[in-house]
């Protein structure tokens, strides 16, 4: 530590550190894009969704969120992000994108990195089922609280690897507590440069005021400060069970739960389900992003701490195990067909991004665009899109409808279905669309409703890849069929010509 300086400064000085690294700046980036798209209510579920499926971690978290209980009243498994956009909401799924690209970021790292961020994640599901435990509501804001509380040392363990060290022998050889350690080793606790992280990566406040949760707290009106609660107790239950010899963590656990008794209304048996859930889902997140977990360790772990016994499976209704084995394109396919055919309200803009989404993740393609004939049916724009680079295709993709010998002309004017391979077929390499968008392989469905073409589906590939076989051009045309089926309801309903916003 430097002389003469006061806490603030250390901590600053440190952070200014850590965002010399290389790859700090690109990643404090990417937070703030994702949490800035998610906070701002005027965002498309076009731009919200397309920006989730550049992450395929984030995906999975998004559907496996969509697919509990207290989302999906259904029982309908939810395989399209773009329902599960909306079906979550705004706040849901910026709390979820955070705490991913935390995870993301970190997990990549040293052993003992992997091992902090399992028990980030470990503490993230614990405030989860706490949360549904107590009826607290906003399960994906106490999820995110729970993976950040531990952000402190998780930086200080990344970037400051001796200081690191040299606060665990401190906590071992004397032992003191962890925020007396810190104080000694660097000066502030871990949990203040995390927070002042967190602050640098917009992370919201109930989320990041809840990194300093670490004992039982009620407002000044007596109130009980709940979400403070949850994440202290979700961090405590992590260390009791996870980072205490099997000697101790029994003991650690039951004054743990004596403490937030009270206040939470939780029991042992409560640990236990809480402690088992979350093992369950941890190993599951690990399963998805492809990290080896030592289940058998950490369930032994437990059980020693909490003596929880395994719990059988739930069970799990014939229709819809069929329907997980099915492959993603007949899956998503599926998913819309019900989104278009559903009694209640419907949303046509929400069901041609399921459709386009389909497209990109079922069928493989880099990028998918609904477009729209005009009014006086001279131009087709492209008004609705998702994939790779699509802001740039949205621009560039408005064409005549007329002009001889190009496949605009051939799928709207003579209505007819157009699958190239660009590299085999050259009837088009010196069209206007083939020079813009040089794909190396595109799709050209004219959308008829009513006998009359009022736009068309366009997917493409950037490089070899796509294979225009019997099966997958059936499916294709089935999904354009949908998006014919969902714009004559949405033309029913508002009795007005067809806009997507």
């Amino acid at each position: 530590m430097a002389d003469g300086e006061s806490r603030e400064q250390r901590i600053e000085r440190r952070l200014a550190e850590i965002r010399l690294r290389p790859d700090f700046p690109a990643f404090s980036e990417h937070i703030q894009r994702v949490m800035r798209s998610a906070q701002d209510e005027d965002a498309s579920l076009r731009r919200i969704t397309n920006l989730i499926l550049r992450d395929y971690s984030l995906t999975l978290k998004l559907l496996r969120a969509a697919n509990s209980p207290l989302y999906n009243r259904s029982g309908r498994p939810i395989h399209s992000v773009a329902h599960a956009v909306a079906l979550l909401g705004l706040d849901a799924v910026r709390h979820l994108a955070g705490s991913m690209v935390l995870f993301e970021h970190y997990r990549g790292g040293s052993p003992g990195l992997k091992e902090l961020m399992l028990l980030s994640l470990l503490s993230a599901n614990h405030a989860y089922h706490v949360s549904t435990e107590t009826g607290y509501t906003k399960v994906e804001e106490a999820y995110i609280c729970g993976m950040c509380r531990n952000l402190g040392e998780v930086l200080v363990a990344c970037y400051f690897p001796r200081d690191y060290a040299n606060l665990l022998i401190q906590m071992k050889d004397r032992p003191v507590a962890p925020r007396e350690a810190a104080l000694r080793v660097l000066g502030f606790t871990l949990e203040e440069l995390g927070q002042a992280c967190a602050r640098l990566w917009s992370i919201p406040d109930p989320v990041t005021n809840s990194i300093q949760a670490w004992a039982p707290v009620r407002g000044q009106d007596g109130s009980v400060e709940q979400l403070n609660n949850i994440t202290a107790f979700a961090h405590g239950l992590t260390g009791a069970v996870y980072r205490r010899e099997p000697a101790v963590a029994r003991t650690s656990v039951r004054l743990l739960v004596e403490t937030y008794s009270s206040i939470l209304g939780l029991d042992l048996d409560a640990a236990q389900r809480i402690a088992d859930l979350s093992l369950r889902d941890t190993k599951d997140t690990f399963a998805a992003l492809g990290v080896p977990l030592d289940d058998l360790r950490l369930r032994r772990q437990m059980e020693a701490a909490l003596a929880v016994a395994d719990q059988p499976p739930p069970a799990v209704e014939e229709g819809a195990s069929t329907l997980r084995k099915a492959g993603l394109l007949e899956r998503l396919t599926l998913e819309v067909e019900h989104a278009v055919g559903a009694n209640g309200s419907f949303d046509l803009n929400r069901t041609l991004t399921m459709v386009l989404e389909t497209i990109c993740r079922g069928a493989g393609f880099d990028r998918a665009a609904f477009c729209l004939v005009n009014p006086e049916r001279t131009w087709v724009q492209a008004r609705l899109g998702l994939g790779e680079d699509i802001d740039s295709l949205l621009v560039r993709f408005r064409f005549p409808m007329a002009s001889p010998g190009s496949p605009i002309a051939l799928a709207l004017s003579l209505k007819q279905d157009l699958m190239v391979d660009s590299q085999r077929d050259g009837r088009f390499e010196h069209t206007d669309l083939i020079r813009s968008l040089k794909p190396a392989s595109f799709g050209l469905l004219p959308v008829v409703v009513d006998g009359l073409a009022v736009g068309c589906l366009y997917f493409d590939r950037g490089s070899a890849g796509a294979e225009f076989d019997e099966d997958r051009r059936k499916a294709l045309a089935s999904l354009r069929d949908l998006a014919a089926r969902a714009i004559a309801r949405g033309r029913s309903a508002d009795r007005s010509p067809v806009t997507v916003r």
